[in-house]
């Protein structure tokens, strides 16, 4: 099987700096496909940097071609875009395929000690590095990065939450794996509209 270059985010893993690119050859153009609009924080403040880092290493011989909001394909498609090639490079968020790699969900898993995503993402790259079993789960792909976000955050627009209590019965958006099983734990009611619409469905009381 093929494998292409796919990424979980692109923070300074500069995995194509390894390749010496020849004076004499063509300028390559990448594609990378995302979920998020390109004036989202992790894009100005992670990707693009990443991207215009990558141009200048390589001389301009290397460019890459960021399609955001979804134009090349769907947030929930882009670890498959990547693996058939219609995509060669992806942000993935692998809370859309539970089960795929559950090895690696264990740093969702809730009250971890760690409260800072560099700390969390570190912890699962070393793992990462660290075990087969892990790395065989993401075969399909070549991986740049993997990361975490901060611990999660209850927000709410209409009900205030202080106890356990508050939270039953509360439709809640969480990604699968761990998150979703902890709000069913917890008397929640898990739900999962797009990523994009999260905060108007939250606004419309949805």
């Amino acid at each position: 099987m093929k494998k292409n270059i796919g990424m979980a985010i692109v923070i300074g893993f500069l995995f194509l700096f390894s390749v010496p690119v020849s004076s004499q050859v063509e300028t390559i153009t990448l594609t990378l496909t995302d979920q998020n609009s390109e004036f989202a924080w992790g894009s100005i403040h992670a990707l693009q940097p990443w991207v215009k880092q990558v141009e200048r290493a390589t001389k301009g011989k290397v460019k890459i071609q960021i399609y955001p909001n979804q134009t090349l394909s769907q947030g929930k498609d882009n670890w498959n875009a990547v693996r058939d090639s219609f995509a060669d490079m992806g942000i993935c968020f692998h809370g859309y395929w539970p089960g795929m790699t559950s090895l690696a969900d264990v740093i969702s898993l809730p009250a971890l000690p760690f409260e800072k995503a560099e700390k969390g993402s570190e912890v699962i790259w070393k793992l990462y590095e660290k075990f087969p079993s892990i790395q065989k789960q993401f075969q399909d792909n070549h991986i740049l990065l993997l990361y975490t976000s901060n611990p999660y955050t209850l927000i709410t627009t209409r009900k205030r939450v202080k106890t356990l209590e508050d939270v039953r019965g509360l439709k809640i958006r969480v990604a699968e794996g761990p998150p979703n099983d902890q709000m069913i734990a917890l008397g929640g009611s898990p739900c999962r509209p797009p990523w994009m619409k999260t905060t108007s469905v939250c606004s419309e009381g949805l």
